[in-house]
Parts: structure tokens; sequence; C-alpha cells
């Protein structure tokens, strides 16, 4: 019985030890006073630099453009934007560790991502990047100015984790392809050319005509493009064409030295706007899923993937229609 009566209130106290313990925990966690960030807008960041490992990345603001330094390479604006986005909104929601035990959240030095953003040359924001939390609603950070380990809201890692290649601009050529007149393809076939003519539907129906009279159903305008010699194209694979081109994404960029040996397309676009819209393609090895390319619309050659080449090499055959008999 005296055995059990001790037994009862070991236990007791155990509990209330703990009790204590997580209280006073709480209590701490709950005193202890998050660093307030100051308040930057997007507009006041001039700079940004991001430094993995050894790699070292500088974005610089051009006027409407970040350009990537100092090659000055054009940047994807949606990753920009991704990143200033989060170095304008980034905010603190717990303190996790005051202990130097980096490696555990990757800010140690051989994993952390180190974002510096600066305005004109000041430094306003400086931080480090570790891990997403296990629940990928936070990530651990670390201010450049304090020790201490924290969490910041939202799984923004990823974002950052770039290299200069992923984060150039892929756009190669851009316009309206509304303003196109004029197409050219050339080919192992020699060359086609196509020029846009609008024609007016005419109805052959008299009740037709008669409401068109009264200003009721007029007739419409159709779009056809035609050869020299009258051929007609088939206008969906004309619209397609020009869709692709007017919004065509390259999948990489080849290294500048490169440019020098692209010589004799084995196909080649040019759409007439108000001004010419050239597209080289060039050879590609067998073992290869991509094409070498230039474009008029940007200085650096590229490469595109096979499926997308591929659809852009119209052959007659594919193009033009079917002559009617009669």
């Amino acid at each position: 019985m005296k055995l059990q009566k001790e037994y009862i209130i070991l236990t007791a106290v155990i509990c209330i030890l703990v009790l204590v313990l997580i209280v006073s925990s709480g209590k701490n966690k709950m005193s202890y006073n998050l660093p307030k960030l100051d308040k930057i807008e997007s507009d006041s960041i001039s700079q940004f630099e991001i430094n993995h490992k050894e790699k070292s990345i500088l974005i610089k603001r051009s006027q409407n453009d970040w350009l990537i330094m100092p090659q000055q390479y054009k940047a994807d604006s949606d990753k920009i934007n991704g990143m200033l986005e989060v170095i304008r909104d980034l905010t603190l929601t717990e303190l996790v560790s005051d202990k130097k035990n980096y490696s555990r959240y990757e800010l140690d030095e051989e994993n952390r991502i180190q974002v510096k953003a600066f305005s004109h040359g000041e430094i306003i924001r400086e931080f480090y990047i570790g891990k997403a939390s296990p629940t990928y609603s936070h990530t651990y950070i670390r201010m450049a100015d304090r020790p201490s380990v924290f969490h910041a809201r939202d799984s923004f890692r990823s974002t950052f984790e770039q290299d200069i290649s992923g984060l150039r601009d892929k756009s190669v050529m851009e316009f309206n392809k509304e303003e196109i007149t004029g197409l050219i393809l050339k080919g192992e076939f020699g060359k086609l050319e196509f020029q846009k003519e609008i024609r007016q539907i005419e109805s052959d129906k008299k009740e037709q005509k008669g409401e068109e009279e009264k200003g009721i159903n007029p007739p419409g305008n159709e779009e056809t493009w035609l050869t020299k010699d009258g051929q007609e194209a088939k206008a969906d694979e004309i619209n397609s064409l020009l869709s692709k081109l007017s919004s065509l994404n390259c999948d990489s960029y080849m290294d500048e030295k490169e440019k020098e040996n692209l010589k004799n397309p084995v196909y080649t676009i040019i759409a007439k706007g108000t001004k010419d819209y050239k597209l080289s393609i060039y050879e590609n090895r067998e073992e290869e899923d991509e094409y070498p390319a230039l474009s008029s619309e940007n200085d650096y050659p590229f490469r595109l993937t096979k499926w997308i080449t591929e659809s852009l090499m119209k052959m007659p055959e594919d193009i033009l229609k079917e002559p009617t008999e009669g």
C-alpha cells in the first residue's frame, strides 16, 4: 500500500514538472518579439544578388527589363517577379532556434542560398534561405544580422534555386500576327511565297441578298493566302504557323561562339509585316532532339525542340489546297 502511494506521488510530480516545462517553453516563445522587417517596395530594388555554393548571379534593373549581369541577358520576367515578391513580402512567423545548428535546416554554408537586395548600391535586405518546413507552408531562413533561425511564410526556396540558363528569357520571336501580310517558306522543295488577301463573301441566295440590301446580315470578309501563280493555301495551316511564330520560345540557348558555325539553314520562314520576322532552322544531329536556330528578333543562337521545329517546317503538300477540277 505504501509502495503504491509512492508511485502515485512520483507520477504526480513528473506530470507537474512536464506541465511546468511546457508552460515555460510556451511563455518563452510567446514573449519573444520577432524582428520587424523594414517595408520595402519592388520599385525601390535596383538590383539583387543570389549566391549558392560557388555560383553567384547578379540581376540588375534596366528600364522595363531585368538583365543578368555581366552578360546583360534579358531575364524571365515571371521568375524575376516571383523573386521580388518574396524579397518585398518576407514575413517571419516564428522563432525556430537560437542555436547555430544550421545544417539541420540547410542554412549551413554548403546548402544555404544567400539573397541580397540593393537600392542604388545600398543593401536594403539580406537573408539566407534554408529548406522548406515539413508541411511546405514555411521556409527556414536566417537574417544576415541575426544568428537565429526563423520560419518565414510560404515555401520559396525553389524560386531562388536557379542558374543563369534557367533565368534567361526564352522568348525568341514575338509579333502581332494580324499585322502579317506576307509569308515566305524556304526548304529543300525550293521557295513558297504567299500574300494575304481579303475577299468579300458573296451570297447566292435571293432572300439573303434582300436582307443584305436592307442592312441585315451584311456580307462578311474572309482571309485567303495565295501564291504568285494563284495557288491557295490552307487558312488553318497558315494561322497555326503564324500563331506559333508570333510567341515563339526556345528550349535553351547555345554557346554564343556556335553562332559562327550556323550556315546554310535547312528551313527558313519569313513573316512580312511592318518589318520582316525571320527564323532560320539548321540541321540537327541524329542523336539530338533539338534543332539549332537563329531569329531576327534575338541576338543569340538557340535550340528548339524537335516537336515544335517539325511543326513549323511545312512542306508544300501540307500547306497548299488541292486544285479544284473544272
